[in-house]
Formats: structure tokens, C-alpha cells, sequence
């Protein structure tokens, strides 16, 4: 019996390290990157930028805001905007075709933000804990609810890559997609001075 719990024992031990290490990255070897799925930590929220990026941190506006704009004045304009837009269509467009279409799609839709084909995710709480006493969420001002991408968004816009294909023909050419940024950015800019800051925006969510 003495001998049975110290082999017991050892393998427990040897066992322990591989147990500590983090997990690999996802099926197909690739790891998480931004615009992709991570690791959600405690606590986090997702938030999905005007051109359908999603950001899962505490702050996610702030998080965008903050890479959107180049020159780190505090306020996005119209090119700082649309240049942001196309370093997504960047990682959207994977095979550098010069349009997203049908797999580039679905693939967007399924591993990079999959919440907003989810539609009871994000109802409750912070992503992987309790729903909070007042919702994240908050209701559309609008008597419709808010679908898809719009329940984490700044935009009522359920679906943005589908939202930028204007002549519905299921892809989205980089002309489509610097045109959908310029309306986006007219919808946000409410005042018409030309520029964005975050505190215009944060009313928004």
C-alpha cells in the first residue's frame, strides 16, 4: 500500500508542470491576434469599432480610439478614420485580393467576432462572469432592439462587413469599404465639425 501512494504521488508531481503551462494556440496554429479570438480575460467587454473590429478588454473604445488616432491629438478625423477602416479590411482580405468575399465572410462571422451571430451574448455581464446589477448593454433608443454587431457597437449596424457591400453582390471591394468608413464617419460626426472625440462618443454605447 506504501508503495502504491509514492508512485501515486510522483505522477501527480511529474504531472504539475504540464498542467501550469498555458494553452497552445487554436486549431490551425494560429495564434490569437487583434481582430481575432484571444483569451477573455475576467471581467472583460467586447466592443466592436465602426468597422466591425472587436476589442475585448475593459475599454474597448478607448482601446481603439487610441490606435485610430495617428496623431494622438484626442480626436479622429475623417482620414485618421478611414485609414483605420482599411487596416482592418487588411486582415480581412486574406488572400490580397482587393475584396472580401464568401469564406473571407464567413470567417470573420465565425472566428473573429462570432458573438454577433450569438443572439443572447453580451445580454448579461462582463464576458465570463456574472451579469452586472445595470446591463452593459444598453437598450437602443430606437423601439427596435439592437441585433448583432450593434448590440456592442457605436452603430446600429447588425452585420458591418455585409453592411459595406452597397451593390449586394456578396463582396466587399476596398472601394466599398473606404466609402462605407466615410458614411459611418458622417452617421458619428454628429456636430459636422469634421472630427470625432471620445467623449462625443461614449453616449453612444
Amino acid at each position: 500500500m506504501y508503495r502504491f501512494v509514492v508512485v501515486a504521488a510522483t505522477l501527480v508531481a511529474m504531472a504539475s508542470p504540464t498542467l501550469a503551462q498555458p494553452m497552445g494556440p487554436p486549431p490551425g496554429g494560429e495564434r490569437p491576434q487583434q481582430g481575432q479570438s484571444p483569451a477573455i480575460d475576467a471581467g472583460a467587454r467586447l466592443f466592436i469599432s465602426p468597422a466591425g473590429e472587436p476589442f475585448r478588454s475593459q475599454d474597448g473604445l478607448a482601446e481603439w480610439f487610441a490606435g485610430a488616432d495617428a496623431n494622438h491629438d484626442g480626436a479622429l478625423t475623417l482620414p485618421e478614420f478611414r485609414d483605420d477602416a482599411m487596416r482592418f479590411f487588411k486582415v480581412l482580405d486574406l488572400d490580397g485580393s482587393g475584396s472580401i468575399e464568401g469564406p473571407e465572410n464567413s470567417r470573420y462571422e465565425t472566428r473573429i467576432a462570432p458573438e454577433i451571430t450569438r443572439p443572447d451574448f453580451g445580454l448579461g455581464g462582463p464576458m465570463g462572469g456574472p451579469p452586472p446589477k445595470k446591463p452593459l448593454i444598453h437598450k437602443s433608443v430606437r423601439k427596435e432592439p439592437k441585433v448583432g454587431a450593434a448590440r456592442f457597437s457605436l452603430l446600429n449596424e447588425a452585420q458591418p462587413v455585409r453592411g459595406a457591400d452597397a451593390d449586394l453582390n456578396q463582396r466587399v471591394s476596398s472601394e466599398e469599404w473606404a466609402k462605407a468608413a466615410r458614411r459611418r464617419f458622417e452617421i458619428l460626426d454628429t456636430d459636422k465639425d469634421g472630427k470625432l472625440t471620445i467623449e462625443a462618443l461614449r453616449p453612444r454605447l
